[in-house]
Protein backbone atom coordinates (compact mmCIF):
# COMPACT_ATOMS: atom_id res chain seq x y z
CA UNK A 1 0.00 0.00 0.00
CA UNK A 2 1.11 3.71 -0.98
CA UNK A 3 0.97 6.67 0.84
CA UNK A 4 0.98 10.36 0.23
CA UNK A 5 0.70 13.63 2.02
CA UNK A 6 -2.43 14.41 3.70
CA UNK A 7 -3.63 17.70 4.55
CA UNK A 8 -7.18 18.38 7.65
CA UNK A 9 -8.94 21.22 7.25
CA UNK A 10 -9.99 22.94 10.71
CA UNK A 11 -12.01 25.68 12.75
CA UNK A 12 -14.33 26.10 9.97
CA UNK A 13 -16.39 29.28 11.03
CA UNK A 14 -19.08 29.19 8.40
CA UNK A 15 -20.98 27.68 5.07
CA UNK A 16 -21.68 29.81 2.22
CA UNK A 17 -23.86 27.33 -0.26
CA UNK A 18 -23.67 23.73 -0.48
CA UNK A 19 -20.06 23.56 -1.89
CA UNK A 20 -17.81 26.16 -0.62
CA UNK A 21 -17.18 27.29 3.29
CA UNK A 22 -15.18 29.77 4.85
CA UNK A 23 -12.47 28.51 6.37
CA UNK A 24 -9.68 29.89 8.56
CA UNK A 25 -7.04 27.49 8.18
CA UNK A 26 -5.14 24.34 6.71
CA UNK A 27 -3.61 21.60 8.79
CA UNK A 28 -0.51 20.38 6.52
CA UNK A 29 1.59 17.68 7.37
CA UNK A 30 2.19 13.61 6.54
CA UNK A 31 0.87 12.44 10.36
CA UNK A 32 -3.00 13.06 9.05
CA UNK A 33 -3.36 14.45 12.51
CA UNK A 34 -1.94 11.82 14.66
CA UNK A 35 0.58 10.98 16.48
CA UNK A 36 3.06 8.75 17.48
CA UNK A 37 5.67 6.79 19.12
CA UNK A 38 9.48 7.28 19.01
CA UNK A 39 10.89 5.68 16.49
CA UNK A 40 12.74 1.93 17.19
CA UNK A 41 15.70 1.52 19.01
CA UNK A 42 16.77 -1.21 17.00
CA UNK A 43 18.40 1.28 14.73
CA UNK A 44 21.34 2.53 16.45
CA UNK A 45 20.87 5.84 15.42
CA UNK A 46 17.85 6.52 17.27
CA UNK A 47 19.00 4.36 20.39
CA UNK A 48 22.02 6.47 20.69
CA UNK A 49 20.08 9.88 20.32
CA UNK A 50 17.65 8.87 23.00
CA UNK A 51 20.63 8.51 25.63
CA UNK A 52 22.36 11.72 24.97
CA UNK A 53 22.29 14.07 27.82
CA UNK A 54 21.84 18.19 27.48
CA UNK A 55 21.65 17.82 24.14
CA UNK A 56 18.87 19.24 21.30
CA UNK A 57 17.03 16.76 19.29
CA UNK A 58 15.26 17.91 15.84
CA UNK A 59 12.86 16.55 13.67
CA UNK A 60 11.62 18.19 10.29
CA UNK A 61 9.18 17.58 7.57
CA UNK A 62 9.50 19.38 3.78
CA UNK A 63 6.90 21.49 1.80
CA UNK A 64 8.71 21.79 -1.97
CA UNK A 65 7.42 24.05 -4.46
CA UNK A 66 3.83 22.77 -5.49
CA UNK A 67 2.72 22.80 -2.31
CA UNK A 68 4.19 26.11 -1.46
CA UNK A 69 2.50 27.44 -4.67
CA UNK A 70 -0.94 25.93 -3.79
CA UNK A 71 -0.62 27.80 -0.40
CA UNK A 72 0.66 31.23 -1.73
CA UNK A 73 -0.52 34.61 -0.44
CA UNK A 74 -1.32 33.18 2.85
CA UNK A 75 0.10 33.10 6.37
CA UNK A 76 2.06 30.05 8.42
CA UNK A 77 1.40 30.89 11.82
CA UNK A 78 0.56 28.03 14.29
CA UNK A 79 2.66 24.71 14.46
CA UNK A 80 1.58 21.88 15.87
CA UNK A 81 4.40 19.52 17.65
CA UNK A 82 3.65 16.01 18.76
CA UNK A 83 5.78 14.90 22.05
CA UNK A 84 6.04 10.79 22.18
CA UNK A 85 6.94 11.87 25.91
CA UNK A 86 7.88 15.04 28.17
CA UNK A 87 10.19 13.15 30.08
CA UNK A 88 13.56 15.00 30.82
CA UNK A 89 12.40 17.25 28.39
CA UNK A 90 12.43 21.09 29.70
CA UNK A 91 12.05 23.10 26.33
CA UNK A 92 10.66 22.78 22.88
CA UNK A 93 11.44 25.41 20.33
CA UNK A 94 9.78 25.16 16.87
CA UNK A 95 10.88 27.42 13.90
CA UNK A 96 9.99 27.46 9.48
CA UNK A 97 13.51 27.41 7.67
CA UNK A 98 13.92 27.54 3.82
CA UNK A 99 16.94 24.83 4.46
CA UNK A 100 17.87 22.21 7.16
CA UNK A 101 20.52 24.48 7.96
CA UNK A 102 18.68 28.17 7.95
CA UNK A 103 17.80 30.90 6.88
CA UNK A 104 15.46 30.09 10.26
CA UNK A 105 12.32 32.50 8.88
CA UNK A 106 10.73 32.31 12.21
CA UNK A 107 10.49 30.58 15.76
CA UNK A 108 9.45 30.14 19.35
CA UNK A 109 10.27 28.75 22.10
CA UNK A 110 7.95 27.04 25.28
CA UNK A 111 9.03 25.45 28.58
CA UNK A 112 5.48 24.09 29.03
CA UNK A 113 5.02 21.26 27.08
CA UNK A 114 2.31 17.94 27.19
CA UNK A 115 2.76 14.64 25.91
CA UNK A 116 1.24 14.63 22.72
CA UNK A 117 0.22 17.78 20.61
CA UNK A 118 1.37 20.95 21.72
CA UNK A 119 0.77 24.17 19.58
CA UNK A 120 2.85 27.21 19.65
CA UNK A 121 1.87 30.58 17.85
CA UNK A 122 4.60 31.99 15.88
CA UNK A 123 5.45 35.21 17.12
CA UNK A 124 6.36 36.43 13.53
CA UNK A 125 4.14 34.56 11.17
CA UNK A 126 5.79 33.38 8.05
CA UNK A 127 4.36 35.18 4.86
CA UNK A 128 3.98 32.12 1.98
CA UNK A 129 4.87 33.85 -1.45
CA UNK A 130 5.31 32.12 -4.99
CA UNK A 131 8.46 32.71 -5.31
CA UNK A 132 9.57 30.48 -2.63
CA UNK A 133 10.99 27.05 -3.67
CA UNK A 134 10.89 25.18 0.17
CA UNK A 135 10.22 25.60 3.51
CA UNK A 136 11.01 22.98 6.43
CA UNK A 137 9.04 23.42 9.15
CA UNK A 138 10.22 21.70 12.57
CA UNK A 139 10.36 21.43 16.16
CA UNK A 140 13.68 20.85 18.39
CA UNK A 141 13.53 19.52 21.98
CA UNK A 142 15.96 20.06 25.09
CA UNK A 143 16.49 16.87 26.87
CA UNK A 144 18.45 16.64 30.02
CA UNK A 145 18.88 13.04 30.20
CA UNK A 146 17.99 10.22 28.10
CA UNK A 147 14.28 11.10 26.29
CA UNK A 148 12.32 9.46 23.82
CA UNK A 149 10.05 12.48 22.77
CA UNK A 150 10.53 12.39 19.04
CA UNK A 151 7.15 11.48 17.92
CA UNK A 152 6.52 9.83 14.41
CA UNK A 153 4.67 7.24 13.00
CA UNK A 154 5.19 4.23 10.12
CA UNK A 155 3.70 6.10 7.19
CA UNK A 156 6.69 7.36 5.28
CA UNK A 157 6.27 10.09 2.61
CA UNK A 158 9.86 9.07 0.88
CA UNK A 159 11.64 12.65 0.54
CA UNK A 160 9.87 14.91 2.74
CA UNK A 161 7.76 13.69 5.69
CA UNK A 162 11.27 12.78 7.95
CA UNK A 163 14.38 14.51 8.99
CA UNK A 164 16.42 14.01 12.32
CA UNK A 165 18.98 15.80 13.88
CA UNK A 166 20.98 15.11 17.24
CA UNK A 167 22.44 18.17 18.85
CA UNK A 168 24.37 20.17 15.80
CA UNK A 169 25.36 16.80 14.19
CA UNK A 170 24.33 16.15 10.42
CA UNK A 171 20.50 15.80 9.46
CA UNK A 172 19.61 12.58 8.55
CA UNK A 173 16.73 11.28 6.24
CA UNK A 174 14.19 9.08 7.42
CA UNK A 175 11.93 9.56 4.82
CA UNK A 176 11.06 6.12 3.76
CA UNK A 177 10.74 4.88 7.13
CA UNK A 178 8.87 7.36 9.33
CA UNK A 179 6.92 10.95 8.92
CA UNK A 180 7.50 13.26 11.93
CA UNK A 181 4.21 14.45 13.79
CA UNK A 182 4.61 17.52 12.98
CA UNK A 183 2.34 20.36 10.88
CA UNK A 184 1.79 23.38 9.82
CA UNK A 185 -1.07 26.05 9.92
CA UNK A 186 -1.88 28.44 7.59
CA UNK A 187 -4.20 31.03 7.38
CA UNK A 188 -6.02 33.11 4.60
CA UNK A 189 -8.54 34.20 2.09
CA UNK A 190 -7.03 32.27 -0.63
CA UNK A 191 -6.41 29.15 0.42
CA UNK A 192 -7.19 26.37 -2.30
CA UNK A 193 -10.68 25.57 -3.60
CA UNK A 194 -9.95 22.51 -5.76
CA UNK A 195 -7.63 19.94 -4.50
CA UNK A 196 -8.30 16.02 -4.57
CA UNK A 197 -5.41 13.91 -3.38
CA UNK A 198 -4.79 10.23 -4.05
CA UNK A 199 -3.91 9.08 -0.36
CA UNK A 200 -3.60 5.15 -1.20
CA UNK A 201 -3.71 3.08 -3.92
CA UNK A 202 -4.06 -0.75 -3.23
CA UNK A 203 -4.09 -3.20 -6.55
CA UNK A 204 -5.22 -6.34 -6.81
CA UNK A 205 -1.80 -8.41 -6.26
CA UNK A 206 -2.74 -10.93 -9.50
CA UNK A 207 -4.41 -10.54 -12.31
CA UNK A 208 -5.72 -13.87 -13.80
CA UNK A 209 -6.41 -13.03 -17.81
CA UNK A 210 -8.94 -15.83 -17.97
CA UNK A 211 -10.89 -13.71 -15.18
CA UNK A 212 -10.38 -10.48 -17.11
CA UNK A 213 -10.28 -7.70 -14.31
CA UNK A 214 -8.48 -5.70 -12.07
CA UNK A 215 -9.16 -4.59 -8.80
CA UNK A 216 -8.26 -1.09 -7.62
CA UNK A 217 -9.38 0.40 -4.08
CA UNK A 218 -8.13 4.09 -3.59
CA UNK A 219 -8.23 6.74 -0.69
CA UNK A 220 -9.44 9.91 -1.66
CA UNK A 221 -9.49 13.23 0.05
CA UNK A 222 -10.76 16.46 -0.16
CA UNK A 223 -7.69 19.02 0.73
CA UNK A 224 -9.24 22.00 -0.41
CA UNK A 225 -12.82 24.42 0.64
CA UNK A 226 -15.17 23.57 -2.23
CA UNK A 227 -16.63 19.97 -2.20
CA UNK A 228 -15.98 18.11 -5.38
CA UNK A 229 -18.92 16.08 -6.63
CA UNK A 230 -17.20 13.99 -9.44
CA UNK A 231 -13.91 13.03 -11.12
CA UNK A 232 -12.21 10.70 -13.30
CA UNK A 233 -9.51 7.90 -12.40
CA UNK A 234 -7.41 7.32 -15.31
CA UNK A 235 -5.18 4.19 -15.46
CA UNK A 236 -2.49 3.49 -17.28
CA UNK A 237 -0.42 0.45 -17.52
CA UNK A 238 3.13 -0.14 -18.13
CA UNK A 239 3.70 -1.71 -22.03
CA UNK A 240 -0.09 -0.90 -22.81
CA UNK A 241 -1.17 1.82 -25.34
CA UNK A 242 -4.56 1.68 -24.20
CA UNK A 243 -5.81 3.98 -21.01
CA UNK A 244 -9.04 2.47 -18.95
CA UNK A 245 -11.20 5.79 -17.32
CA UNK A 246 -13.79 5.15 -14.69
CA UNK A 247 -15.64 8.17 -13.52
CA UNK A 248 -16.53 8.56 -10.05
CA UNK A 249 -19.99 10.57 -8.97
CA UNK A 250 -18.81 10.08 -5.63
CA UNK A 251 -19.24 13.60 -3.47
CA UNK A 252 -16.61 14.26 -1.05
CA UNK A 253 -16.52 17.34 1.29
CA UNK A 254 -14.04 19.51 2.42
CA UNK A 255 -11.30 17.44 5.04
CA UNK A 256 -13.14 14.26 4.07
CA UNK A 257 -11.99 11.24 2.90
CA UNK A 258 -13.44 8.38 0.99
CA UNK A 259 -12.36 4.83 -0.28
CA UNK A 260 -13.53 4.38 -3.77
CA UNK A 261 -13.39 0.78 -5.49
CA UNK A 262 -12.62 0.41 -9.26
CA UNK A 263 -12.68 -2.34 -11.54
CA UNK A 264 -10.58 -2.39 -15.22
CA UNK A 265 -10.35 -5.11 -17.74
CA UNK A 266 -7.37 -4.75 -19.25
CA UNK A 267 -7.73 -7.35 -22.18
CA UNK A 268 -4.94 -6.00 -23.94
CA UNK A 269 -3.07 -8.28 -21.31
CA UNK A 270 -2.83 -11.79 -22.75
CA UNK A 271 0.45 -13.41 -21.87
CA UNK A 272 2.79 -13.43 -18.77
CA UNK A 273 5.37 -11.30 -20.82
CA UNK A 274 6.18 -9.53 -18.54
CA UNK A 275 4.66 -11.49 -15.15
CA UNK A 276 4.92 -8.05 -12.86
CA UNK A 277 3.17 -4.68 -13.99
CA UNK A 278 2.26 -1.45 -13.32
CA UNK A 279 -0.58 0.67 -12.91
CA UNK A 280 -0.44 4.17 -12.66
CA UNK A 281 -3.98 6.08 -11.59
CA UNK A 282 -4.29 9.64 -11.83
CA UNK A 283 -7.38 11.79 -10.66
CA UNK A 284 -8.57 14.60 -13.25
CA UNK A 285 -11.03 16.60 -14.11
CA UNK A 286 -13.03 17.36 -10.91
CA UNK A 287 -16.27 18.75 -11.82
CA UNK A 288 -15.89 21.48 -9.67
CA UNK A 289 -13.23 23.07 -10.77
CA UNK A 290 -9.36 22.29 -12.18
CA UNK A 291 -7.38 20.55 -9.29
CA UNK A 292 -4.74 22.89 -8.38
CA UNK A 293 -2.27 20.82 -6.76
CA UNK A 294 -2.24 17.96 -9.33
CA UNK A 295 1.44 16.05 -7.93
CA UNK A 296 -0.95 14.38 -5.39
CA UNK A 297 -3.06 13.28 -7.89
CA UNK A 298 -1.12 9.92 -8.64
CA UNK A 299 0.20 6.77 -7.30
CA UNK A 300 1.13 3.86 -8.46
CA UNK A 301 0.94 -0.22 -7.89
CA UNK A 302 2.38 -3.35 -9.03
CA UNK A 303 0.18 -7.08 -9.74
CA UNK A 304 1.42 -10.21 -11.29
CA UNK A 305 0.13 -11.51 -14.15
CA UNK A 306 -1.26 -15.06 -14.40
CA UNK A 307 -3.18 -17.08 -17.24
CA UNK A 308 -5.51 -18.86 -15.13
CA UNK A 309 -6.00 -19.85 -11.66
CA UNK A 310 -8.08 -22.26 -9.41
CA UNK A 311 -10.99 -22.45 -7.24
CA UNK A 312 -9.71 -22.04 -3.49
CA UNK A 313 -10.76 -22.98 -0.43
CA UNK A 314 -9.97 -21.72 2.57
CA UNK A 315 -8.36 -23.15 5.58
CA UNK A 316 -9.69 -21.65 8.98
CA UNK A 317 -8.06 -23.12 11.83
CA UNK A 318 -9.47 -22.70 15.21
CA UNK A 319 -7.12 -22.22 18.50
CA UNK A 320 -9.04 -23.74 20.80
CA UNK A 321 -9.26 -26.08 24.64
CA UNK A 322 -11.96 -27.77 27.19
CA UNK A 323 -10.41 -24.76 30.01
CA UNK A 324 -11.55 -21.94 28.02
CA UNK A 325 -14.82 -20.66 29.06
CA UNK A 326 -14.76 -18.23 26.21
CA UNK A 327 -14.02 -20.29 23.35
CA UNK A 328 -17.23 -22.14 22.70
CA UNK A 329 -18.73 -18.70 21.41
CA UNK A 330 -16.10 -18.40 18.51
CA UNK A 331 -16.50 -22.04 17.89
CA UNK A 332 -20.18 -21.30 17.42
CA UNK A 333 -19.45 -18.75 14.77
CA UNK A 334 -16.99 -21.62 12.96
CA UNK A 335 -19.82 -24.21 13.31
CA UNK A 336 -22.14 -21.23 11.98
CA UNK A 337 -19.85 -21.09 9.11
CA UNK A 338 -19.65 -24.91 8.36
CA UNK A 339 -23.21 -24.90 7.48
CA UNK A 340 -23.35 -21.36 6.10
CA UNK A 341 -24.89 -22.13 2.07
CA UNK A 342 -22.58 -19.91 0.43
CA UNK A 343 -19.19 -21.66 1.84
CA UNK A 344 -20.12 -25.27 1.23
CA UNK A 345 -17.51 -27.03 -0.16
CA UNK A 346 -15.38 -23.91 -0.04
CA UNK A 347 -14.11 -24.37 3.59
CA UNK A 348 -12.29 -26.46 5.47
CA UNK A 349 -11.43 -26.22 9.54
CA UNK A 350 -9.67 -28.04 12.17
CA UNK A 351 -9.13 -27.42 15.82
CA UNK A 352 -6.10 -26.99 17.60
CA UNK A 353 -6.50 -27.74 21.24
CA UNK A 354 -3.57 -25.15 22.44
CA UNK A 355 -3.58 -21.46 23.33
CA UNK A 356 -5.51 -21.48 26.91
CA UNK A 357 -3.34 -24.36 28.38
CA UNK A 358 -4.34 -27.87 27.06
CA UNK A 359 -6.60 -30.81 27.42
CA UNK A 360 -7.40 -34.72 26.47
CA UNK A 361 -7.55 -33.52 22.84
CA UNK A 362 -4.36 -31.92 22.56
CA UNK A 363 -1.47 -33.07 20.54
CA UNK A 364 2.13 -32.30 19.75
CA UNK A 365 1.63 -30.24 16.83
CA UNK A 366 -1.05 -28.18 18.57
CA UNK A 367 1.14 -26.89 21.20
CA UNK A 368 4.22 -26.68 17.80
CA UNK A 369 1.71 -24.21 16.16
CA UNK A 370 1.75 -21.60 19.38
CA UNK A 371 4.59 -20.14 17.25
CA UNK A 372 1.89 -18.49 15.05
CA UNK A 373 0.92 -16.56 17.95
CA UNK A 374 2.07 -12.96 19.70
CA UNK A 375 0.95 -13.76 22.88
CA UNK A 376 -0.60 -17.17 23.31
CA UNK A 377 -4.83 -16.83 23.99
CA UNK A 378 -7.73 -18.79 23.27
CA UNK A 379 -10.51 -18.35 21.66
CA UNK A 380 -8.25 -17.87 17.88
CA UNK A 381 -8.23 -18.57 14.49
CA UNK A 382 -6.26 -18.28 11.60
CA UNK A 383 -7.33 -17.59 7.84
CA UNK A 384 -4.97 -19.26 5.34
CA UNK A 385 -2.53 -18.50 8.15
CA UNK A 386 -2.69 -14.94 6.31
CA UNK A 387 -2.06 -11.59 7.73
CA UNK A 388 -5.46 -9.62 7.89
CA UNK A 389 -3.65 -6.36 8.43
CA UNK A 390 -0.98 -4.34 7.27
CA UNK A 391 1.99 -4.50 9.42
CA UNK A 392 0.80 -7.16 11.14
CA UNK A 393 3.17 -9.39 13.52
CA UNK A 394 0.83 -12.20 13.03
CA UNK A 395 -2.06 -13.99 11.21
CA UNK A 396 -3.74 -15.38 14.62
CA UNK A 397 -6.28 -13.48 15.59
CA UNK A 398 -9.59 -13.13 17.92
CA UNK A 399 -13.20 -12.45 16.11
CA UNK A 400 -15.28 -10.12 17.67
CA UNK A 401 -18.45 -11.47 16.06
CA UNK A 402 -19.83 -13.75 13.74
CA UNK A 403 -19.72 -11.65 11.52
CA UNK A 404 -16.45 -10.23 10.66
CA UNK A 405 -15.25 -14.04 10.69
CA UNK A 406 -17.86 -14.44 7.92
CA UNK A 407 -15.93 -11.22 5.88
CA UNK A 408 -12.23 -13.07 6.70
CA UNK A 409 -13.79 -15.57 5.47
CA UNK A 410 -14.95 -14.22 1.83
CA UNK A 411 -11.99 -12.04 2.04
CA UNK A 412 -10.06 -15.18 1.49
CA UNK A 413 -12.40 -16.87 -0.89
CA UNK A 414 -11.92 -14.16 -3.29
CA UNK A 415 -8.02 -14.68 -3.39
CA UNK A 416 -7.13 -16.33 -6.56
CA UNK A 417 -5.33 -19.94 -5.96
CA UNK A 418 -2.60 -20.90 -8.33
CA UNK A 419 -2.51 -24.67 -6.80
CA UNK A 420 -5.33 -27.37 -7.05
CA UNK A 421 -5.47 -30.35 -4.85
CA UNK A 422 -7.19 -33.58 -5.30
CA UNK A 423 -7.19 -36.24 -2.05
CA UNK A 424 -7.55 -39.46 -1.91
CA UNK A 425 -7.40 -42.16 0.89
CA UNK A 426 -7.13 -46.00 1.62
CA UNK A 427 -7.26 -47.99 4.76
CA UNK A 428 -5.04 -50.33 5.45
CA UNK A 429 -6.64 -52.24 8.56
CA UNK A 430 -4.17 -54.82 8.70
CA UNK A 431 -1.35 -52.15 9.17
CA UNK A 432 -3.51 -49.64 11.11
CA UNK A 433 -2.58 -46.61 8.68
CA UNK A 434 -4.09 -44.78 5.76
CA UNK A 435 -2.41 -43.98 2.85
CA UNK A 436 -2.92 -40.45 1.34
CA UNK A 437 -2.23 -39.44 -1.91
CA UNK A 438 -2.76 -35.58 -2.71
CA UNK A 439 -2.47 -34.73 -6.85
CA UNK A 440 -2.32 -31.19 -8.63
CA UNK A 441 -1.03 -28.93 -10.76
CA UNK A 442 0.28 -25.63 -10.71
CA UNK A 443 -0.94 -22.21 -12.35
CA UNK A 444 2.61 -20.09 -12.01
CA UNK A 445 6.15 -21.82 -10.77
CA UNK A 446 6.36 -19.18 -8.13
CA UNK A 447 3.04 -18.84 -6.45
CA UNK A 448 5.20 -19.06 -2.84
CA UNK A 449 8.14 -17.51 -2.36
CA UNK A 450 9.98 -20.04 -0.49
CA UNK A 451 9.77 -24.13 -2.34
CA UNK A 452 6.27 -24.80 -1.57
CA UNK A 453 5.15 -27.26 1.23
CA UNK A 454 2.03 -29.75 2.00
CA UNK A 455 0.71 -30.66 5.01
CA UNK A 456 -1.69 -33.64 5.76
CA UNK A 457 -3.61 -33.80 9.07
CA UNK A 458 -5.66 -36.39 9.99
CA UNK A 459 -8.76 -34.90 11.62
CA UNK A 460 -12.00 -36.26 13.59
CA UNK A 461 -15.13 -34.97 13.98
CA UNK A 462 -18.34 -35.13 16.75
CA UNK A 463 -16.32 -35.69 19.19
CA UNK A 464 -18.16 -35.05 22.97
CA UNK A 465 -16.53 -33.04 24.67
CA UNK A 466 -15.14 -34.66 28.24
CA UNK A 467 -15.74 -31.46 30.24
CA UNK A 468 -15.94 -27.90 27.88
CA UNK A 469 -15.59 -24.79 30.08
CA UNK A 470 -18.32 -22.26 29.40
CA UNK A 471 -21.21 -25.10 27.85
CA UNK A 472 -23.09 -27.76 28.62
CA UNK A 473 -22.58 -32.02 28.47
CA UNK A 474 -23.61 -31.89 25.15
CA UNK A 475 -21.15 -29.69 23.59
CA UNK A 476 -19.34 -31.23 20.93
CA UNK A 477 -16.01 -30.63 19.03
CA UNK A 478 -15.64 -30.63 15.16
CA UNK A 479 -12.50 -31.53 13.04
CA UNK A 480 -9.91 -31.93 15.85
CA UNK A 481 -6.38 -32.51 14.45
CA UNK A 482 -5.33 -36.30 15.21
CA UNK A 483 -2.03 -37.16 13.65
CA UNK A 484 -0.21 -35.21 10.78
CA UNK A 485 2.23 -36.03 8.34
CA UNK A 486 4.54 -33.21 9.57
CA UNK A 487 4.77 -30.18 11.69
CA UNK A 488 6.03 -27.78 9.21
CA UNK A 489 4.71 -30.03 6.05
CA UNK A 490 7.14 -31.55 3.40
CA UNK A 491 8.49 -29.78 0.46
CA UNK A 492 6.58 -30.50 -3.16
CA UNK A 493 8.25 -32.72 -5.76
CA UNK A 494 7.54 -31.21 -8.70
CA UNK A 495 7.16 -33.03 -12.55
CA UNK A 496 6.75 -29.93 -14.50
CA UNK A 497 4.07 -28.14 -13.52
CA UNK A 498 2.26 -31.17 -11.88
CA UNK A 499 2.67 -33.27 -8.07
CA UNK A 500 1.50 -36.21 -6.59
CA UNK A 501 2.22 -36.37 -2.52
CA UNK A 502 2.00 -39.35 -0.87
CA UNK A 503 2.03 -40.28 3.20
CA UNK A 504 1.04 -42.60 5.81
CA UNK A 505 -0.69 -41.39 8.43
CA UNK A 506 -1.32 -44.12 11.43
CA UNK A 507 -5.26 -44.57 13.18
CA UNK A 508 -5.91 -46.27 16.72
CA UNK A 509 -8.94 -48.45 17.30
CA UNK A 510 -10.67 -45.85 19.39
CA UNK A 511 -10.79 -44.03 16.20
CA UNK A 512 -14.24 -44.21 14.37
CA UNK A 513 -13.85 -44.20 10.81
CA UNK A 514 -17.11 -42.22 9.48
CA UNK A 515 -15.70 -39.19 11.97
CA UNK A 516 -12.34 -39.31 10.33
CA UNK A 517 -11.53 -37.04 7.69
CA UNK A 518 -8.00 -36.08 5.60
CA UNK A 519 -7.07 -32.29 5.71
CA UNK A 520 -4.42 -31.24 3.31
CA UNK A 521 -2.75 -28.08 2.30
CA UNK A 522 0.30 -26.42 0.28
CA UNK A 523 1.87 -23.78 1.34
CA UNK A 524 4.64 -21.44 2.51
CA UNK A 525 6.88 -21.35 5.07
CA UNK A 526 9.13 -19.50 6.56
CA UNK A 527 10.92 -20.47 10.06
CA UNK A 528 12.08 -16.66 11.01
CA UNK A 529 8.99 -15.44 10.11
CA UNK A 530 5.58 -16.22 11.10
CA UNK A 531 4.02 -13.91 8.80
CA UNK A 532 5.16 -15.57 5.49
CA UNK A 533 3.37 -18.94 5.57
CA UNK A 534 0.38 -18.06 4.29
CA UNK A 535 -1.91 -21.34 3.18
CA UNK A 536 -2.16 -21.17 -1.33
CA UNK A 537 -5.07 -23.64 -1.01
CA UNK A 538 -6.15 -26.83 0.74
CA UNK A 539 -8.77 -29.61 -0.01
CA UNK A 540 -10.27 -32.18 2.62
CA UNK A 541 -12.55 -35.24 2.55
CA UNK A 542 -14.39 -37.32 5.38
CA UNK A 543 -13.94 -41.10 6.30
CA UNK A 544 -16.85 -41.86 4.12
CA UNK A 545 -14.90 -41.05 0.87
CA UNK A 546 -11.85 -43.18 2.02
CA UNK A 547 -11.47 -46.97 0.76
CA UNK A 548 -10.38 -49.71 2.18
CA UNK A 549 -12.83 -50.18 5.08
CA UNK A 550 -15.44 -47.71 6.69
CA UNK A 551 -15.79 -48.44 9.99
CA UNK A 552 -14.18 -47.43 13.66
CA UNK A 553 -12.50 -50.23 15.72
CA UNK A 554 -12.91 -53.36 13.98
CA UNK A 555 -10.27 -55.50 15.94
CA UNK A 556 -12.52 -58.16 17.39
CA UNK A 557 -11.58 -61.48 17.41
CA UNK A 558 -13.28 -63.90 15.69
CA UNK A 559 -14.84 -65.87 19.06
CA UNK A 560 -15.32 -62.01 19.65
CA UNK A 561 -17.98 -61.69 16.61
CA UNK A 562 -21.47 -61.16 17.28
CA UNK A 563 -20.56 -60.25 21.01
CA UNK A 564 -20.03 -56.71 22.52
CA UNK A 565 -16.82 -54.88 22.72
CA UNK A 566 -16.66 -51.67 24.90
CA UNK A 567 -13.45 -49.31 24.64
CA UNK A 568 -12.72 -45.92 26.49
CA UNK A 569 -11.27 -43.01 24.21
CA UNK A 570 -7.44 -44.45 25.00
CA UNK A 571 -8.62 -47.70 22.95
CA UNK A 572 -8.60 -49.71 26.52
CA UNK A 573 -11.40 -52.34 26.16
CA UNK A 574 -13.82 -52.06 29.25
CA UNK A 575 -15.95 -54.56 31.13
CA UNK A 576 -18.92 -52.52 31.31
CA UNK A 577 -19.89 -48.74 30.33
CA UNK A 578 -18.21 -46.23 32.24
CA UNK A 579 -19.07 -42.69 32.77
CA UNK A 580 -18.07 -40.52 29.78
CA UNK A 581 -17.34 -41.51 26.25
CA UNK A 582 -17.40 -44.83 25.34
CA UNK A 583 -16.91 -46.86 22.00
CA UNK A 584 -19.23 -49.34 21.42
CA UNK A 585 -18.35 -52.53 18.74
CA UNK A 586 -21.06 -54.83 17.42
CA UNK A 587 -20.08 -57.07 14.19
CA UNK A 588 -17.56 -54.90 13.21
CA UNK A 589 -20.16 -51.70 13.41
CA UNK A 590 -18.99 -48.92 16.00
CA UNK A 591 -20.70 -45.76 17.74
CA UNK A 592 -20.55 -43.93 20.43
CA UNK A 593 -22.31 -43.35 23.46
CA UNK A 594 -21.88 -41.19 26.25
CA UNK A 595 -22.93 -41.72 30.05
Amino acid sequence: MIKKTILSLFALLAFSGAGNAQVSGMNIGYCQGNKGVFPSTSDTYFSEISTQKKTWTSGAILLKEDRIQSLADNQLRDIHAALASKLNVDSLAVWVSEGLDGPVLSSDTITTMVKGWNTVTLTKPVNITKDMKQLYVGYSYHQKSTSKALSCLATPTPGYSCFVRSGNGEWKDYSNQYAVCIEALVYGDNLPKYDLALEQLSVQPHYVVDNGKLQLAMTVCNNATVTITGFDAVCAIDGIDEQYTAHCDTAIAYNETKNVTLTIKPKAIQTMDPETRTVTVTLTNLKEGEDEMPSDNTLSGTFGVTLHSFVRNVLLEEFTTEKCTNCPRVAKYVHDAMSEPEFQGRLNTMENHAGYYTDSFTTTFHNDWLWFYDNQYAPAVMYDRAVNEENAITAVSNPGSEQELFENIRYRLRQPAFVSMKVTADVDKDNQVINVKVTGTRAKKDFTVNPARITVVLTETNLAAVSQAGAGSDYTHYNVGRRVNSTWGDVIEWNGDDYTYTCTIPYTQNYVMDNLGILAFIHDYDATDKTKCEVANSAAITGKDFTGIATGITTAKADDQGKTQIYDLSGRKLSQVKKGVNIIVRNRQSYKIVK
